[in-house]
């Protein structure tokens, strides 16, 4: 009987061997067509084959796609313990990938360009393009006032259904390459000049040929 239970523990212990419990390991390859990785498990150096990447959001062709870079450090599972059924849950920061200083209950996203988004506990959002920042949308629908501190340029009509206040610092306050067409009064408060003259203090000639007329009152 001693011996039965001797073989039964010892059997038991192989199974228990052979069982694959949650490692850590390092990223070695990655494909981005079926968002798979392989890992090259730690301290044993032994590599996996094809393992899903975990994400929290997924569907048909859209989801949420967090791409991994080969050396960096993963958690993996697998399922029931078996060997062939791993997967890559998480991902962590070490010695080499080290993390930003984000304060408690802040959220931010950073890009390896230096592009980010960032929600901070103040209830400001900030947003950094290290390139171009492209929007598409049907439309867009700001609420609030808007602040530029660079040029705006405009390739098809501005509606200025509110009407439009604008303020110059040095030099010209606004700037017209080509015809203006106003279907109501344009108003000056001090002149208008037209091909260099004065609409404010022009004169003509008395019946083409007489002595100039006063400036206009």
């Amino acid at each position: 009987m001693t011996r039965q239970i001797q073989n039964a523990m010892a059997q038991r212990a192989r199974n228990a061997d052979d069982r694959a419990g949650t490692r850590l390991g390092t990223i070695s390859s990655y494909d981005p067509n079926t968002f798979s990785v392989k890992v090259q498990l730690q301290p044993s150096g032994l590599e996996t084959g094809w393992i899903p990447l975990g994400s929290p959001w997924v569907g048909s062709g859209w989801g949420m796609f967090c791409a991994p870079a080969v050396g960096e450090m993963v958690e993996v599972e697998f399922q029931e313990g078996g060997a062939e059924a791993g997967v890559v849950s998480m991902r962590f920061f070490n010695d080499v990938e080290r993390p930003l200083p984000v304060p408690a209950g802040e959220f931010w996203l950073v890009h390896q360009s230096g592009s980010l988004l960032k929600f901070h506990n103040d209830g400001t959002v900030e947003i950094t393009a290290a390139a171009t920042m492209q929007y598409t949308a049907t439309q867009h629908h700001f609420i609030g006032p808007v602040v530029m501190d660079n040029t705006l340029q405009v390739t098809q009509q501005i509606a200025g259904n509110g009407g439009m206040a604008i303020q110059g610092g040095t030099g010209a306050a606004m700037q017209v390459t080509g015809d203006m067409h106003s279907t109501g009064t344009i108003t000056g408060d001090t002149d208008v000049i037209a091909a260099g003259k004065s609409g404010k203090g022009h004169t003509h000639r008395e019946n083409g040929t007489g002595s100039n007329t006063n400036p206009p009152t």
